[in-house]
This record gives C-alpha cells, sequence and structure tokens, in this order.
C-alpha cells in the first residue's frame, strides 16, 4: 500500500459491492486492478473465484503476470471474447451446438456470408459491406434476425440464412461468442447460476470500451453477489465504431444501485502543461464524468503549435524536430500520431528521404497472411469434419481440378445426408457413397483425403504440434505451390517458417495444449490485435492505435477541420464529442514534449483545398501554448519576376521564365541550369528564396 496514493488505497482496499473506479489517462490503473486483485486473496478469497477481463490479449497477459509477481497465484485474466469461448466451450451444448465448434475469422465469415447473398438471388458487390456491418451491430446489440427483420427484412433475411449455415457447419463467429454467450446465460439460468457461483468477484478494465452484449454479460455474471470492480474512463472512449457504448459507464451507478465511485486523478506521465491543456480540452464535452488531472512533474514545456503553409511543410517540421531530439531521447520513444491512415505517407517519404527508421503501426496482421491462413485451414479440416469453408479454401492448394460447381454439389449432397463435407469426400474415396466423379477429380479429391487422413493421425498420437504444422506443410506441397509468385516466396516461406516456430512456443507454454486450442488461440488473435513495434524506430499510427501508449515526444499532425474533427462527424454532437476524446487521447501520450501542427492548404480527397484550423487548437488557452509559427517566418514569397535568380532546396539555382496564377495560388515555370531543365512550381509548396537578378 506504501506505493499507492491515498485514492488509489480506497479503490484497492474496497472489496464487497459495486466499484466504480474512474481511471484518468497515465493514472495507474493496471496497477489498481492487480493490487485489488492480491488484497482479495490476502483477504481469504480463493483466486478461482477471481475473474478479471480486459480488450486486449496483450493487457490480459500483463495483468496475469503482475498478479503472479505480486501473490504467487493464477486468476483468471482475460480479454471478453476469450471468457465467453471458455464458457460455451464448455455449456454451449445447451444451445444445440457440439462442443467443438470452430470459431470463424472475418475472412471465413465474409465467405460464408457471401454464399448467403447468392441463395438470395441478390448482387453481393453491392450489398455485402452494409449486410456484414448490419449483423454484427445487431448481435452486439442482440438483436436476432427477427427483430431485425422488422426494420430490414433483407438484412433479416439473409441473417437468419447465415446463422442457420453456421450451426449447420458447427461453427460460430466472433460477435457470435458474445451475442451467443447473453442468449445461454438468459435462456438457461441454471448454467448462469453455476458461473455465478463459480466468479464471485469480477473485475472489468476499460469499462468505456464495452458494448451492451459485454454489458449485459458483466450484469449477469455479477447479479447475484454484486461484486463488480470496473475501471474505466469516459475521457477515452473512441471506439464507438466497433460498437462501444459510452453509456454504459456514464450509467453504471444506475445499473448497479448503491455503487460507490472513486476518482483517480493523479497522472504519473505527463507535465502540468499538457495535463491542464488536455484537462481544458475535455471540459467541452458533456458526457463525463467531472474531473482534473495532475502530476508531480512540474509545468514542463510549452506545447508547441506550428501552423504552416502546407503539409509538405509541416513534415518538414515535424522531421526536424525528430533530428533536434534524435541526440537526447531514443527514436522509440516518439510518435507521429494522425486521425486518418493516408496522412501517413508525406512522413513516410519525409523520414525515407533522412534516412530515419519508423515503423506504421497496426499493418496487416501475422495471421491475417494468406499463407498462414491457408495452413491453418487445412489444420481445420483436420480438426472438423463440417468445416466446409476450410475445405473449400483448401482442396485446390495445390490445383486439384475441382472447381466451385463440384464443391457446391458436394456441399449440397453432403447437407443432404447430414454429414460433413470431408466424410463425403472420404465416402466417395473409400467407395462407401455412390457418387460420381470424373477420374482426373477422383484422383485430386483421392489425394487430398489422404493429405488430411495423414495429418489427423498425428493429431490423434498426440505428435507436437509443430510437428503437425510442417507435415501439412510438407505432404500438401504447399511450398512448391507458392514458388509460382517467385517475387514474394521467400517473404511467405519465412510467415510459414514463423507459424511452425509459433507453435513450437506457443506449446512449450500451455500446460493443457492440442490442435483444437492452438486454433482458437490463433482465431482470437487473427480479430484483435494487429501492428509491431520495432527498436529504435519512429512511430506512426493513428490516434486509435496510439491508446495505452506513451511517448516522451508526440507529434500531434493534421489538425484541420474536417480532417480532425473528422469531416464525418460534421453536424452530429456526439460524433464531435468522440472526436475531441480522441484530441484528449492523443495529447496525454505525451510525457515530456507535446507538437500540435496543422496547414493552411492541404491536396485532400483528390484536390488541392484551404483548410481551417482544428476547433480543438481554439479550446486550448493560449498560456499553455508556444506559438511557433509566428517565431519562424516561412522562406516563401510569390513575389517573383521574370529573371530573378531563386534558389530552391532541392534542385539549387534557378531562374524564373514564366509567373502565372492557378486554382492553388501563383505559379512560376523556372530554368534550374545546373540539371538544365524547366519546372513547373507553386509557390506556396516550392518555398523560393529570391538570391538577386539575371
Amino acid at each position: 500500500m506504501a506505493h499507492l496514493n491515498p485514492n488509489q488505497q480506497k479503490a484497492v482496499e474496497h472489496i464487497e459491492g459495486p466499484l466504480l473506479v474512474i481511471a484518468g489517462a497515465g493514472s495507474g490503473k493496471t496497477r489498481i486492478v492487480t493490487f485489488r486483485i492480491a488484497h482479495l486473496i490476502a483477504n481469504g478469497v480463493p483466486s478461482s473465484e477471481i475473474l478479471a477481463v480486459t480488450f486486449t490479449n496483450k493487457a490480459a497477459e500483463e495483468m496475469r503476470h503482475r498478479v503472479e509477481k505480486l501473490c504467487q497465484q493464477r486468476v483468471l485474466t482475460c480479454t471478453f471474447h476469450s471468457l465467453c469461448a471458455r464458457i460455451l466451450r464448455e455449456s454451449i451444448s445447451a444451445l444445440g451446438y457440439q462442443r467443438d465448434f470452430l470459431i470463424y475469422d472475418e475472412e471465413d465469415s465474409e465467405k460464408l456470408l457471401k454464399e448467403c447473398i447468392k441463395e438470395h438471388q441478390l448482387e453481393e458487390k453491392k450489398i455485402l459491406r452494409g449486410i456484414q456491418s448490419a449483423i454484427s451491430q445487431a448481435k452486439n446489440n442482440l438483436i436476432g434476425p427477427e427483430q431485425l427483420s422488422e426494420d430490414n427484412p433483407t438484412a433479416g433475411n439473409i441473417y437468419h440464412s447465415y446463422q442457420a449455415k453456421l450451426k449447420e457447419y458447427n461453427a460460430i463467429d466472433f460477435d457470435d461468442m458474445l451475442f451467443l454467450t447473453v442468449r445461454l446465460f438468459k435462456e438457461h439460468p441454471d448454467i448462469l447460476k453455476q458461473y455465478q457461483d463459480r466468479w464471485t468477484f469480477v473485475l472489468v478494465d476499460e469499462y468505456q470500451d464495452t458494448n451492451l452484449a459485454q454489458c449485459m454479460i458483466t450484469r449477469l455474471l455479477v447479479a447475484r453477489h454484486h461484486n463488480i470492480f470496473a475501471v474505466g474512463d469516459p475521457d477515452q472512449s473512441i471506439y464507438s465504431w466497433r460498437g462501444a457504448n459510452i453509456h454504459n459507464i456514464l450509467q453504471f451507478e444506475k445499473d448497479f444501485p448503491g455503487a460507490k465511485v472513486i476518482t483517480l486523478d493523479q497522472n504519473y506521465r505527463s507535465t502540468n502543461t499538457i495535463l491542464s491543456a488536455a484537462n481544458a480540452l475535455i471540459q467541452n464535452n458533456v458526457g463525463r464524468y467531472e474531473k482534473k488531472l495532475w502530476s508531480d512533474h512540474g509545468s514542463g514545456d510549452k506545447i508547441g503549435l506550428y501552423i504552416c503553409e502546407n503539409d509538405h511543410m509541416e513534415a518538414d517540421f515535424v522531421l526536424q524536430k525528430i533530428q533536434e531530439y534524435r541526440g537526447r531521447f531514443s527514436l522509440d520513444d516518439m510518435v507521429i500520431f494522425y486521425r486518418t491512415n493516408f496522412q501517413s505517407r508525406i512522413f513516410e517519404d519525409a523520414l525515407l528521404k533522412r534516412k530515419i527508421p519508423y515503423v506504421i503501426v497496426g499493418g496487416l496482421s501475422f495471421y491475417q497472411r494468406r499463407e498462414v491462413k491457408d495452413i491453418l485451414a487445412f489444420l481445420r479440416v483436420v480438426h472438423s469434419s463440417a468445416d466446409f469453408l476450410s475445405v473449400k479454401r483448401t482442396i485446390n492448394l495445390p490445383k486439384r481440378g475441382i472447381g466451385d460447381a463440384t464443391i457446391e454439389k458436394l456441399q449440397t449432397f453432403a447437407k443432404e445426408n447430414g454429414v460433413g463435407v470431408f466424410n463425403v469426400l472420404h465416402g466417395i474415396v473409400e467407395k462407401k457413397l455412390d457418387y460420381k466423379l470424373p477420374p482426373k477429380q477422383l484422383e485430386g479429391i483421392s489425394s487430398y483425403v489422404n493429405l488430411i487422413l495423414r495429418i489427423r493421425s498425428l493429431v490423434e498420437a498426440k505428435a507436437p504440434l509443430e510437428k503437425i504444422i510442417e507435415e501439412a506443410i510438407e505432404k500438401s506441397g504447399y511450398l512448391h505451390y507458392i514458388k509460382e509468385d517467385a517475387e514474394t516466396y521467400e517473404e511467405r516461406r519465412a510467415n510459414i517458417a514463423e507459424l511452425v516456430s509459433k507453435a513450437y512456443e506457443w506449446q512449450g507454454e500451455e500446460k493443457d495444449y492440442s490442435l483444437s486450442s492452438f486454433l482458437e488461440e490463433l482465431s482470437l488473435k487473427s480479430s484483435v490485435e494487429t501492428g509491431s513495434i520495432h527498436e529504435q524506430s519512429v512511430k506512426l499510427m493513428t490516434l486509435h492505435n496510439g491508446k495505452g501508449l506513451e511517448f516522451s515526444i508526440v507529434f500531434l499532425v493534421g489538425m484541420e477541420e474536417e480532417l480532425f474533427p473528422h469531416m464525418n462527424a460534421k453536424g452530429n454532437t456526439e460524433a464531435i464529442e468522440e472526436e475531441r476524446r480522441l484530441c484528449y487521447v492523443g495529447m496525454t501520450r505525451a510525457k515530456e514534449h507535446l507538437y500540435l501542427t496543422a496547414s493552411r492548404h492541404r491536396f485532400l480527397w483528390g484536390a488541392p483545398r484551404m483548410m481551417l484550423p482544428s476547433r480543438f487548437l481554439k479550446e486550448i488557452p493560449t498560456e499553455y501554448l508556444d506559438i511557433l509559427h509566428k517565431k519562424h517566418v516561412e522562406p516563401i514569397s510569390e513575389d517573383f519576376s521574370e529573371g530573378d535568380i531563386v534558389k530552391h532546396k532541392d534542385f539549387g539555382l534557378g531562374i524564373v521564365q514564366k509567373r502565372y496564377n492557378t486554382s492553388i495560388g501563383t505559379a512560376y515555370d523556372v530554368f534550374f541550369p545546373d540539371s538544365n531543365t524547366s519546372r513547373s512550381l507553386i509557390a506556396k509548396y516550392a518555398k523560393l528564396v529570391l538570391v538577386g537578378h539575371e
């Protein structure tokens, strides 16, 4: 307790009844959760009765390790989806599913949805994304097909077909994990009571990010004992587009009568100037719990504000500052935050030009790469004969002459006979089923069936996972198959090798490992966190990807209306408040130095545009700002005449040959003798400097 401030101590010492901890940015909330778990155990609560739920595998793993270090006991710490997968794995039979169900990732779900759309004789390209979104939102809001049909008959009908096919293939999708858990609890109170008795103390981290289904699961689990300990911050609720509902945390006291609320406002990350500016900004929001962050780190430097002429100057300014700080700070401690992914391009160009290492955080996940998914699909067929999508994906890897029409006929035959599609293939090869195929197709199916059975025999013999995967790679001829694209072969081969390494490492970490649990683990990972952070490199990322991180030096760029706040938020008060929370999150990532930049002109959405400074800049009191653009006069002019000798930063000395006006300002034709070339340059972008006259 000596390591905690007074409010942290109150939160940790709370035992029975509902408690909401409003944990401001950098206030040590992970410490509070782990210390509270240790305090419960120290007061006699069995570790097996404690459940801690958070939103990312990384956060859950960190929490688990901290608890083990504190009290040498293991507590179940997991994501909501992992928790629901565990519950359904034990009890889903009550809903008519088999316990060895598969979890379909986004790609598998999309393929199945396309099948349903095709069956309804609708045009896939026009409606796929809309139907996909409607079904996902419906599940997160606990809405079934019949209820959705009332508002959207087309989506409701496809939703009904989609759920029926999932059940037929003994599969669930990512949203089903939450949706079906709520259904299980509501339809089977006896099963709910088992879990209420198992976990008498429930802790939920990042409560502001819960959707309706997650909130309902929490409420149902604690309905008997009321021992809910929720930690979150309404000011950091930035994921409404994922289904997060800020009202869950704002109405916590209504959902859990008698709840206590403790506010953690001491920040252990930032200087007071940064915190005061962030406090002033976020006070413009209505939907929040009142708090004012402060720290013991002193006032620190003012926040640098730089409004420049164009986006190239913005990048130059940021890169200049990075170079200035590079001697005193690691590149790892610097980040460029932007609102939208496309903004990275100009900063990438600038970093490449100056040979400064960087990494974009939030790229394609390892588990989403095609070659990784192909090998996992082979393993999923090995695991489940009913997984039609995985059969369809792998049966022609390499090509075996089995066309889409043949595959669909086999699927129909399987459905009519009430067996899995792989069992049909096996029955045809064994001549136990009367199904006619041309000799070439029969040969192809025979080789495929023998491959799957060979791998399955290794699983049944409890061979090491890495050996099973190596066998799937070797016997399928997959490496030979990907050699067809010589340009990507080495990279893809390396990814496959990494999958084998992953299996080896994972097997060493898990006490009860199996192919089933391995596939489940990777299905969960492939649907959530993406991105990697390399050593000694400037980080580039969207503000959404910055949540939970901290850096000594933060550049928040593109602070312009219709860019940040985003144009999609225009005219929507709630959306503007979320954009403001996103800005607040970005600002509070900074420990020592924060820079806000904007551009007056930007090539945006296919056209040059004049930009207005973001309203968020006006909401920060000037007493916290260092107005840098007033100190550094930009070396540009639009006042040159024919014959003037000018200097360009990259092209050197040149002679103005012609001056004329364009839609985006004054332009010049300039001849550069050293390269013997003429160039047309826009004055406000080219930053020409007068040297003399010819």
